[in-house]
């Protein structure tokens, strides 16, 4: 409008070059040679703007993919997992409520500066490559329990010391029962814990033979859980990734400053 015409004015400064194809090859190079480099790195070592890095991969279908936390599944793990799901889907087609009265429970340690931030770790790549991630030991830590059913959370309830069948068994009298003894569908609720060693105290199996008689799924129970299979608990595939993404927001450095979070 300014010079009474639609056609297109030349423009002024550096001509854009984040498409050329020299800098596409520079960058697919550098992150097939470094998929863990940050694009403020590529920028850094290539000369180019992060703006020209980041339009470069996606131009070649580059994203960033975060790393997965698995562990190892043997095949007798993979029998017990069959064992398991024929179970279940055998109990649900018999009662339709079936998932609406189980109570899935779980521990996970929540460690003072031991977190890897997902957020800010990423391996550029077209596909997604499967990468895993060590985690950091040997930090301040608390222990935190949690129960899941269809509609809430039970806890959390936090420990500074390290979980045992004694102190394991002391939180199911005094924490959990009392928590879900209010609930109208106690007495059919199904109670479920993986097979982590304080979990499989006599005293501990005991106690749930008492008030979940025939009604609880863990290790040497009347119904086993297969070992290794987060995917199948809500609390491993939903619970403590989301819990610790929030938790760890802030940054928490000391022990008192990661219960508040919690």
């Amino acid at each position: 409008m300014k010079t009474g015409s639609v056609a297109d004015s030349k423009r002024t400064g550096r001509p854009s070059t984040s498409r050329s194809e020299e800098n596409i090859k520079i960058v697919r190079e550098m992150f097939t040679r470094s998929p863990y480099k940050s694009t403020r790195q590529g920028a850094r070592e290539s000369g180019l703007t992060r703006h020209t890095v980041m339009t470069a991969l996606k131009s070649f279908s580059f994203r960033p993919w975060k790393p997965h936390y698995c562990q190892e599944i043997t095949p007798e793990d993979c029998d017990r997992r069959m064992e398991y799901e024929e179970i279940m889907l055998g109990w649900h087609r018999d009662w339709s409520e079936l998932f609406e009265n189980v109570v899935w429970t779980d521990e996970a340690i929540f460690h003072v500066g031991g977190f890897v931030n997902r957020h800010n770790y990423h391996y550029w790549a077209e596909f997604d490559p499967k990468i895993t991630a060590q985690k950091m030991q040997n930090r301040p830590k608390v222990t935190v329990w949690c129960g899941m059913t269809s509609s809430q959370v039970i806890g959390p309830f936090l420990m500074r010391e390290t979980m045992n069948g004694e102190r394991y068994l002391n939180l199911l009298e005094n924490r959990v029962w009392p928590a879900l003894s209010t609930f109208d569908n106690i007495k059919n609720m199904i109670f479920m814990q993986d097979g982590a060693p304080p979990h499989f105290a006599s005293n501990v199996r005991q106690w749930l033979h008492n008030r979940f008689p025939g009604r609880w799924l863990g290790r040497r129970g009347p119904h086993e859980w297969p070992a290794r299979s987060p995917d199948l608990t809500p609390c491993d595939f939903f619970l403590w990734g989301w819990a610790k993404d929030e938790v760890y927001r802030s940054k928490p450095r000391t022990l008192d400053e990661l219960e508040v979070r919690i």
